[in-house]
């Protein structure tokens, strides 16, 4: 067990930015241990009175509806929440002032007691972690999966010295803000363009990802995807001992895709297993599964845990979801690609025949890298949302596009186009905020909608 690396935050003036989720976990937290807390958010944080007024009852100070200079420049201690630009003239400010900007995972690892495998990259960082979790506790490991998958990880601290690890999802937002932070085990599964509304170029999200190796040392390991050329150039020069995993390529050591078999050749031993008959279906799935395996078998995992792991593990919701088929049709929900690599992905685990939903709000990257993979499987486009006309103009000259009005336009033309055998797809390539809350409300409704089609026919 790895010593405590506590800061006394006693009577400390924290300014905690942001009043999601994360922003809530961390007030709490920080008033628990005695620290000056003031909560800043722009918006009023509406339907959210009960949580506010806990929260004044524990004596943070409440400063919604907008942003007071004085707050940031006054603080001894800034910790920005993940959805909140460090771009924001306050924060500039106050870190031009010499105060301290940190994120949540900074904070709460300053205080847990248990070894942490952090799992990031552009897509499949969700199913990655909560799989890795599933193996570490089918291995008889005492393990909790958090971060930006459930509960935040200061959630986490108490109770963390009985576990023999913690499970983190992190999002480039929140490795932008780390400082001292160091997992055991870090996984990179793959860097594609995403999120350059907030970043100024595709080098900034890049640096902000491979920060999860800034700490690490010779003692640590890092899980790598070796097919991924953004992912083993960023990568040349890390301290911790490179773990690499390919389903292109045969490895002497590391883990790989080897007829149907995921084989996993390190610290001198050899294990294989096989996935057929799990709901783990996709190209990136297969990827998901290797990179939770060496993770896995770098802190001694393996056998028939992992095995077990791998057939009862369920994806969470709209990840390339199976939610209906009629006549042959099938239909599968991937709301959450919400970028055009996880979107790329999502077209190449199908042979064809593919009836292909996107669009939404246009997120700053290419729709290029699809062109091909769309020409070779894609018989139609159903194009919405406000990203149609450049979706349009990248990707027309590889399959034939129907510009749609809803998703319920959409399903209805493919499902009538669609033949036996094929499938109607929605993984939009973009973020849902222009026509849904979220990917979870998108995925739905297309699931609804899916289904009232299906019961037409």
């Amino acid at each position: 067990m790895k010593p405590a690396r506590e800061h006394d935050l006693s009577g400390a003036r924290v300014l905690v930015v942001g009043g999601a989720l994360t922003g809530m976990s961390v007030c709490r937290f920080l008033a628990a241990r005695g620290s000056v807390v003031t909560l800043t958010d722009r918006s009023d944080l509406a339907g959210k009175k009960d949580e506010l007024s806990a929260l004044a009852g524990l004596g943070v100070e409440l400063m919604i509806g907008g942003h007071r200079e004085k707050d940031f420049l006054d603080a001894d201690l800034i910790v920005a929440s993940p959805g909140v630009p460090l771009s924001i003239e306050p924060l500039r400010r106050a870190e031009a002032a010499g105060v301290d900007i940190i994120g949540d995972v900074e904070l709460a690892y300053w205080y847990l007691k248990a070894p942490i495998c952090a799992v990031t990259g552009t897509n499949g960082k969700t199913t990655t972690t909560a799989l890795l979790g599933d193996m570490l506790g089918a291995c008889g490991r005492r393990v909790a999966v958090g971060g930006n998958i459930g509960e935040p990880l200061v959630e986490l601290v108490e109770g963390s010295e009985d576990l023999d690890y913690i499970v983190a999802e992190l999002s480039s937002f929140q490795l932008e803000v780390v400082d001292t932070f160091r997992p055991e085990i870090a996984i990179l599964l793959n860097i594609t363009p995403d999120h350059l509304d907030r970043y100024p170029g595709f080098d900034e999200y890049v640096r902000a990802k491979v920060r999860i190796f800034e700490n690490q040392t010779g003692e640590d390991r890092a899980v790598l995807n070796a097919d991924d050329p953004e992912v083993t150039t960023e990568t040349k020069h890390i301290a911790p001992e490179r773990i690499y995993f390919s389903r292109r390529e045969v490895l002497d050591e590391g883990v790989f895709w080897e007829d149907g078999r995921v084989v996993c050749r390190m610290d001198g031993a050899s294990h294989s297993y096989d996935p057929e008959g799990s709901a783990l279906t996709g190209v990136h799935n297969r990827e998901n599964i290797m990179a939770a395996v060496a993770a896995a078998a770098a802190v001694g995992c393996v056998g028939d845990g992992i095995t077990r792991a791998i057939h009862s593990f369920r994806p969470a919701a709209h990840r390339l979801e199976f939610v209906g088929e009629k006549n042959g049709v099938r239909f599968f929900d991937d709301s959450k690609a919400t970028n055009v690599g996880a979107a790329l992905k999502s077209v190449e685990s199908f042979d064809g025949g593919v009836h292909l939903i996107m669009g939404g709000v246009d997120k700053g990257g290419s729709y290029a890298p699809l062109f091909e993979a769309v020409r070779r499987r894609v018989k139609a486009l159903y194009l919405m949302g406000e990203a149609a006309d450049r979706i349009e103009r990248e990707l027309g000259d590889a399959a034939k596009v129907e510009r749609v009005a809803d998703m319920a336009d959409a399903i209805g033309r493919a499902y009538d186009a669609a033949s036996t055998g094929e499938v109607v797809l929605l993984a939009p390539a973009c973020s849902s905020f222009d026509m849904y809350e979220n990917y979870k409300e998108r995925g739905k409704d297309f699931a609804r909608l899916a289904a009232e089609r299906m019961e037409k026919r």
